[in-house]
């Protein structure tokens, strides 16, 4: 009688040549086929994640004994890390972007592939942890000297040791993806204390469910399913090209861009100043790009232009009037410098010319947005000269000029960083003029509805 075959290393849950791709490993003698039961399916079904690939990874586990050296045994846990990073760098390697959902072992054997490469991680966009030994596991089974991935997972064995010390040395300065762990709230095969309290109290999440039950969802509705899927979509549009996809993939290069440039800031030119700044931000780090821009920035009018927005983006947070006071005079004083320079000239314009709106200074706002939307004609970049009329036109009341000169941006191909500034300014607006029927079409604009296929 023939055994069933094996379940294949990859399952192709949908692949769509896409640039980003979310992919799920399992855990201690789980499958690729079995483990996370119907969570792909509903993943492809979200019209709003369709721009990412879904793929299942596999490797061999099982309670059978290790024959070492006799016949056959499963890998340990750093060779299964190895093996995922192969996998990553050979078999995925298309991809700009991953998002990884690992399963109680998996989940080590993701740690261990982030720790043991350096540059590994800025392929990471998200890492979701569900029900992951993390810190071990003080009960284990009978066999456990039988096999080594159980040893591996002991409480105190060398390697859950050597992997929390690796982990906190890596990564102290805060994670370069979006990560959460999750733990079952009736897990009694992996503590809390394993799966989530060697992680910042921000970045755990408790769902309903058994060690199982968390990767099993029955409907959209399970908790489990709704923490990666609102974690996956953030503040990105549902359709069009500030899509989630989009959004991942520009993170991804942002914190590659980091990598690269600051080893050597000092040196860096005005545009790759400015790049390290806009990464920093894209990163949570705004306190960095802040102290980058004001150090090396100086009398620089692109840079001066980049801090202002960082110190904008803050008051209109904190309100504290030095950063309201500071933020006006940086644009008016690269107003000043840039007369030579049109791109430059009616983007600080404009900017002070929103800042006056904020204020309540219709008057003073409403003058520089006219001197922008003038500025604006000169200028090279059809991208941000449109957004300029754009956001003139809706401080002057302009709306439907404003809605025409917003598409007319968005036809001009942006990425999805600028368009996720354009859609928070205009909305800014929109809010302190109290125009919902605006903020409707905007939302049009900007965040598209999904498009519904006949039946």
């Amino acid at each position: 009688m023939k055994s069933d075959p094996a379940p294949p290393k990859v399952v192709e849950h949908r692949v769509n040549n896409q640039k980003a791709c979310v992919v799920f490993l399992h855990g201690f003698t789980g499958s690729n086929v079995e483990t996370w039961g119907r969570f792909p399916e509903f993943l492809i079904k979200l019209p709003e994640l369709t721009g990412w690939d879904v793929v299942s990874l596999g490797y061999s586990s099982s309670l059978i004994p290790d024959l070492v050296g006799i016949w056959s045994a499963d890998a340990p846990i750093d060779k299964l890390a190895t093996l995922f990073r192969t996998t990553v760098s050979f078999g995925l390697e298309k991809y700009q972007t991953l998002a990884v959902l690992a399963h109680s072992m998996g989940g080590l054997v993701v740690q261990r592939a982030f720790v043991e490469d350096s540059n590994f991680t800025q392929k990471i966009s998200h890492l979701f942890l569900f029900g992951t030994p993390s810190n071990g596991l003080k009960k284990t089974s009978l066999v456990t000297f039988l096999k080594r991935q159980l040893r591996d997972m002991k409480y105190g064995s060398a390697f859950i040791t050597d992997l929390r010390a690796r982990w906190q040395a890596k990564f102290a300065a805060g994670f370069p993806f979006t990560f959460w762990t999750v733990a079952g709230e009736r897990d009694e095969f992996v503590p809390c204390a394993s799966s989530l309290e060697v992680f910042p109290a921000d970045r755990r999440a408790v769902i309903p469910g058994n060690h199982l039950e968390i990767v099993k969802p029955e409907d959209q509705k399970h908790l489990g399913f709704q923490l990666v899927t609102k974690t996956l979509l953030g503040d990105a549009a549902p359709a069009g090209p500030w899509n989630s996809a989009s959004v991942a993939v520009e993170l991804r290069n942002f914190q590659k861009a980091i990598h690269i440039l600051e080893d050597h800031i000092s040196e860096l030119d005005e545009p790759g100043l400015v790049r390290l700044a806009l990464a920093y931000e894209a990163a949570g780090r705004g306190a960095d790009a802040i102290k980058l821009l004001e150090t090396h920035g100086k009398n620089r009018t692109d840079a001066m232009g980049t801090l202002a927005g960082r110190i904008k983006r803050r008051w209109i947070v904190e309100r504290r009037k030095q950063d309201y006071d500071r933020a006006l005079k940086l644009y008016s004083d690269a107003t000043e410098s840039s007369k030579d320079v049109p791109d430059q000239l009616y983007y600080h314009a404009i900017n002070a010319a929103f800042l006056n709106f904020a204020a309540g200074n219709t008057k003073s706002a409403q003058e520089m947005a006219e001197k922008a939307l003038t500025y604006s004609e000169q200028g090279d970049s059809l991208l941000w000269r449109s957004a300029t009329q754009g956001e003139a036109s809706l401080i002057l009341g302009k709306n439907d000029r404003a809605i025409a000169a917003y598409v007319k941006a968005i036809e001009a191909g942006p990425a999805a960083r600028e368009i996720g500034s354009m859609y928070q300014q205009a909305m800014w607006i929109a809010d302190l003029r109290k125009d919902r029927l605006l903020a409707d079409k905007l939302e049009e604009v900007f965040r598209p509805k999904v498009a519904v296929a006949a039946v």
